[in-house]
């Protein structure tokens, strides 16, 4: 018994012990704020083999999805066609309303809508040719404002 209390012991000491050493501060004073990538995705609840509700997501075909040097992302989103994993009936609800838009920024940064801007992560509703305007923050306080543009939407 008492062995197995020991095993246990070393046990928790290996599982609650961190193999990072450095670079804490790097993250924790990094002055990266940028969005590196945009996508865009239509999600809907549908029944899996099982008959048990799941989570089914459809990314949209972007023509442009990073910035330029202007901290400005313009582009296209098309619907793509029909598939067995997005059926006729789910791409004819699809349209600019109802989209969730998703960025990858810098580590350890934040990203804040400006002016109305649809928040990230939920659906939005978004219209062609208005200038969405989304802040970074990075982890020391810099700031950099991004204007994402969508200019045609194609189903």
């Amino acid at each position: 018994m008492k062995k197995n209390i020991f095993f246990m012991m070393i046990g928790c000491i290996l599982l609650f012990t961190s193999c990072l050493k450095s670079g804490l501060d790097d993250i924790e004073n990094s002055d990266l704020c940028a969005i590196s990538s945009l996508t865009m995705e239509y999600r809907w609840i549908s029944q899996n083999a099982n008959n048990y509700d799941q989570l089914s997501r459809q990314q949209m075909t972007l023509s442009k999805n990073t910035p330029d040097e202007n901290n400005e992302i313009r582009f296209t989103v098309t619907v793509p066609t029909v598939s067995t994993s997005f059926p006729k009936e789910i791409r004819d609800h699809v349209s600019l309303d109802g989209l969730y838009m998703i960025t990858v920024i810098s580590s350890a940064a934040k990203i804040q809508p400006l002016n109305g801007a649809p928040k990230l992560g939920v659906p939005g509703e978004f219209e062609i040719g208005k200038d969405y305007q989304y802040e970074v923050i990075a982890a020391n306080g810099n700031r950099s404002v991004y204007h994402i543009v969508i200019e045609d939407f194609i189903k």
